[in-house]
């Protein structure tokens, strides 16, 4: 069936002993495929396999130099294939659209890279990945990508020195993560939780090509954009969240927490003077999250926007969120609360830092540099910005595991990086408020299940 799907023009495949397999025994249908230059029929894999490899069959492989030979067909002859010896590589197309189909490509294992003496003889390991590319089909663009893995072997000296291909940015974080609990320093905090910390942590993304949404646990892609576009909208209002089934504020607005903090004349779900009224209303008095704060206080936001259209060269493309003289009207002063960002002209590349004074490094970690490079995709893609994503740097202050969070966290470990997703923002907006969440669309994201952990409140 491969063989007839392939254009006429197209067979046999130059440069190469052609094999079609097929349980047809017609010698007719036999006789009119081996008319082709080059070109045999065999019923069964092994006897090609066993013929090939010995050098006795009907095949003149003396006019060839056989480096290697490929599979190609459907799932039975993959099944095949992945079972015998002698497949040593699987070179992966992955297509990110949806199909119908009534076959699969069998399922086979992926070993852990950094944990190579527990594979075995039928595990692969990831030897490379390719950037994402798109064709247009139509009315869309469809994004595939090419992987290829290598059946693991003891033998092969590269696998005990260096593992073949690595998710380093997602590593970075775990390798992080490691640090903390075994060499950071055992705290108190506000909380009386407790926590394992270490201080001034740096982490580099490429948004160019991936986004860093971890693939060792799933994340809340709709919770990152609400939230995001929650703070952007300069909105205090918790309920505003909760009515999309967002819950990630609701621990820091109850009535009793906001009480705590001497907040009592707020309403609960108050967020007070942070986030988003910061970005929008910086300065202004705020009173609580009724109000409407149309025109009052300097709009950070509208301001560094305009700079990377009109002004990209300048080094004052700021937000900050920090306001020390109003800390206390805050249900929780920022601990993402500063970004920097900066225009490579000569590429054309948007790149950011972000500062984080305060990092909840399991649960809040990744959330906030997701946060990060999805407003970076969204500045790149306004009227008037003709940027594309360039680098996302995030800095940590004070970068802790809370102990409540250890069981998670081993968990977490225990797991090996996959390849990252890739974000599409599928429409360019006029304001970066017009967004909607069915603008972006994740492709290539294939991570290991959520782990739950509770917020230390």
């Amino acid at each position: 069936k491969t063989w007839e799907s392939l254009p006429s023009s197209c067979r046999p495949l130059k440069g190469r002993i052609n094999i079609v397999l097929t349980r047809n025994t017609s010698e007719e249908f036999k006789n009119e495929i081996q008319s082709n230059a080059d070109t045999y029929v065999y019923h069964d894999f092994n006897d090609c396999v066993q013929d090939l490899y010995i050098n006795k069959s009907d095949i003149n492989v003396y006019n060839f130099k056989i480096n290697n030979v490929f599979v190609i067909g459907g799932e039975s002859i993959y099944r095949e294939a992945l079972n015998s010896k002698h497949c040593n590589r699987i070179l992966a197309t992955e297509v990110y659209k949806k199909y119908e189909c009534n076959a699969f490509f069998p399922e086979f294992t992926v070993a852990n890279p950094l944990k190579l003496k527990e594979a075995n003889s039928s595990d692969f390991v990831i030897s490379n990945v390719s950037k994402f590319m798109n064709e247009n089909n139509g009315d869309e663009d469809i994004y595939y990508r090419y992987i290829t893995y290598v059946r693991y072997n003891p033998k092969f000296e590269q696998f005990e020195s260096s593992p073949l291909w690595q998710n380093h940015e997602e590593q970075q974080y775990l390798d992080c993560l490691r640090n903390i609990i075994t060499t950071g320093i055992e705290t108190n905090d506000r909380t009386n939780v407790g926590t394992y910390s270490l201080f001034a942590q740096k982490f580099t993304y490429n948004l160019e090509d991936t986004f860093p949404a971890l693939t060792t646990r799933r994340f809340f892609f709709r919770g990152i954009f609400e939230e995001l576009m929650f703070y952007i909208s300069g909105k205090t209002d918790n309920t505003i969240l909760t009515d999309k089934n967002i819950h990630v504020w609701d621990g820091n607005t109850t009535r009793d927490f906001l009480d705590n903090r001497g907040l009592s004349h707020y309403p609960e779900g108050d967020l007070g003077e942070t986030y988003g009224f910061n970005y929008r209303h910086y300065g202004a008095n705020y009173i609580d999250c009724k109000q409407d704060y149309t025109g009052q206080g300097f709009d950070q936001l509208a301001y560094v926007i305009d700079l990377i259209k009109n002004n990209p060269n300048s080094r004052r493309m700021l937000i900050n969120l920090w306001n020390p003289s109003t800390l206390h009207k805050a249900a929780l002063p920022a601990c993402m609360m500063q970004y920097q960002f900066y225009v490579n002209t000569r590429e054309n590349k948007l790149n950011l830092q972000v500062y984080i004074r305060s990092s909840d490094f399991f649960l809040a970690n990744n959330w906030n540099a997701c946060t990060a490079a999805l407003l970076v995709h969204m500045i790149c893609n306004l009227d008037g910005i003709e940027l594309t994503p360039g680098t996302l740097s995030v800095v940590t202050g004070d970068t802790h595991v809370y102990k409540s969070h250890m069981e998670q966290v081993n968990e977490n470990l225990n797991r090996f990086p996959k390849p990252y997703p890739k974000l599409i923002v599928k429409t360019r907006a006029k304001n970066i408020e017009d967004y909607v969440y069915g603008d972006f669309k994740l492709v290539g994201y294939h991570p290991d299940p959520s782990i739950a952990a509770p917020m230390a409140v």
